[in-house]
């Protein structure tokens, strides 16, 4: 089933606060133990403060990630619209303007910002696909593996980006 993104936003949210949730009480069960004097309460005050610092960085991220979009609301439509690309399989959803990676986080890359795209291959193992910024920076998409169930997902993500790419060079010309 398709997810629209205020879903996806919804998601992150969640498990932000669960692990907000947990963050805080292993902060408390460390001082609780630390004042009865059990030794144990630094290692639960270190891998809280561990994950405080986690949930502080990836709140940073999806930050970064949303202000690279200029207008929610188009966002929101050509996101949920038929014509763009979906596979929940690949956690990749290519739109009008945009390409959106959910798996294993959210990243978002403005496709006009994106000069080429490539396949990479490893052997005859693995192949990914990658979007490749003006600075040359490249940014993977999607990755599948020889003999995985994600080859004909791949395979629709790269038809995906090709026909962008020759559409946009096609209103260039």
């Amino acid at each position: 089933m398709r997810h629209t993104f205020p879903e996806y936003l919804n998601e992150i949210k969640k498990k932000t606060q669960t692990s907000l949730l947990i963050c805080v009480s292993m902060l408390v069960a460390g001082c609780i133990l630390l004042i009865s004097r059990h030794i144990v309460g630094w290692l639960f005050v270190c891998m809280g403060a561990g994950l405080a610092y986690s949930l502080y960085n990836k709140n940073s991220r999806l930050g970064k990630e949303l202000s690279r979009i200029s207008d929610m609301d188009a966002f929101n439509r050509q996101f949920e619209a038929e014509a763009s690309f979906y596979s929940e399989l690949l956690g990749l959803t290519i739109t009008k303007e945009y390409a959106v990676v959910t798996i294993p986080y959210l990243q978002i890359f403005r496709l006009e910002d994106m000069e080429k795209f490539e396949v990479g291959l490893q052997g005859d193992v693995r192949k990914a696909l990658f979007l490749t910024d003006k600075s040359g920076t490249r940014h993977k998409i999607a990755e599948t593996q020889k003999g995985d169930a994600l080859q004909e997902e791949f395979d629709r993500a790269y038809n995906a980006v090709r026909e962008y790419f020759a559409g946009r060079s096609s209103e260039e010309a």
